[in-house]
């Protein structure tokens, strides 16, 4: 009412038809309305960029082999690059949902008191044509290509949670990513940037903790849980309407958007400075490989015609020696692990695979350019137009 009663005083004519047929709701709602569609088309543009970051550090380390890891436990060969390219498939799922929320946004427009249209009605002498145009033309003009054909007073906060929830998935794919990252940081695999003037630890100076990753992660918990605040907010909302929305609404999608600017900016900077410890790789690589030629020689022993029950009985009596004499500090040799002469008839075989630890990592390479040309650059490339986005530097 402020507003009606100042827009009056400078436009005194119209003093008298501001807001006419109109409730708070028509201003608010549609207000809300426009401020989020241009805020997803902002974040989105953000997913793209940080996508586009990872896909250059994925194509880098294509062929980059490093130690596979189910249950945290060291497992087949993948490369740094194929690892990146979960990260992003992760990504690209939370980008394209947001995607869908901007696409299917819908815009509440000229509904009146309880959703009726009464008053507008009555303005427009029962022309319910005149009614509709009016609603069409007011969706229009806000930027919006589809409105709610029917509502309460508010716009259905279904629609709200949608939206939240996409945003709460994104901190959901990220977190995943940051989690990896300092996962693999602790293995001194791969490393964050590490900014100038940055300090570890105040007690340890020669630290460098995986403090942006860590950030990331605590923040993408707190807008990871802000969809139950969503589901909150839809289900009391009561009737045509009630206040139990209002205030926790100012702060929900606010926060929301926020807190995923803020998560993202942080991932770009972390995708931009991403290094790879080449010589602790190729050192834990080395000391896996043993076990996965004894993998190889498991199946080639199974096509020479051996039983391959009897094979794994061997192959594991092996190993599980192996794996004692590495941890009474001995050095076990992949030549002496294949003297047995089980071997006999595929050492030679299985030795020169091994003498390239990329015969162990499958389809990465080829994997990863497919991914990138058939699924994600087709998907990101139109908002990519401008790439011309800064590096991000954290003053931390």
């Amino acid at each position: 009412m402020a507003h009606n009663h100042s827009y009056g005083k400078l436009c005194p004519k119209a003093a008298g038809i501001i807001h006419l047929g109109a409730t708070s709701c028509f201003v608010q709602d549609n207000a809300d309305l426009i401020c989020q569609k241009e805020a997803l088309k902002y974040i989105i543009q953000k997913v793209a960029v940080c996508l586009k970051r990872l896909a250059i550090f994925a194509e880098a380390h294509a062929a980059t082999v490093n130690v596979g890891r189910t249950h945290y436990q060291a497992a087949s060969l993948v490369t740094v690059g194929k690892r990146a390219v979960i990260w992003a498939q992760e990504l690209l799922q939370a980008f394209q949902n947001i995607e869908d929320v901007y696409h299917h946004l819908r815009f509440r427009g000229i509904k009146g008191a309880t959703g009726t249209q009464d008053s507008f009605m009555t303005l427009f002498d029962e022309d319910e044509d005149k009614v509709e145009k009016l609603d069409e033309l007011v969706t229009s003009k806000a930027g919006f290509d589809k409105k709610f054909f029917v509502t309460g007073q508010t716009y259905s906060r279904q629609q709200d949670t949608k939206l939240v929830f996409s945003l709460s998935n994104l901190a959901s794919a990220i977190k995943k990513i940051a989690h990896d990252i300092r996962i693999l940081q602790s293995y001194d695999e791969i490393r964050e940037p590490f900014e100038t003037e940055q300090i570890g630890s105040s007690a340890m100076p020669y630290k460098r903790n995986p403090m942006k990753c860590e950030r990331i992660c605590g923040l993408s918990g707190s807008l990871m849980v802000k969809v139950n605040e969503a589901l909150t907010i839809q289900a009391d909302q009561g009737l045509e309407r009630t206040l139990d929305d209002s205030a926790p609404r100012r702060s929900l999608i606010p926060d929301s958007f926020l807190l995923a600017e803020t998560i993202l900016t942080t991932l770009q900077n972390v995708f931009e400075g991403l290094t790879v410890q080449s010589d602790t790789v190729k050192k834990n690589v080395a000391k896996e490989l043993p076990f996965l030629a004894l993998e190889e020689a498991l199946m080639r022993l199974s096509e020479c015609g051996c039983d391959r029950n009897e094979a794994h009985a061997k192959i594991r009596e092996i190993s599980l020696s192996a794996r004692k004499q590495m941890e009474n500090g001995e050095s076990v040799s992949i030549e002496e692990m294949f003297k047995d002469p089980v071997f006999d008839s595929i050492r030679d075989q299985v030795l020169k695979t091994a003498s390239n630890p990329i015969n162990f990592a499958g389809r990465c390479e080829s994997q990863i350019r497919r991914f990138l040309k058939h699924e994600l650059y087709p998907v990101i490339e139109k908002y990519l137009l401008d790439d011309s986005s800064a590096k991000v530097t954290l003053d931390v």
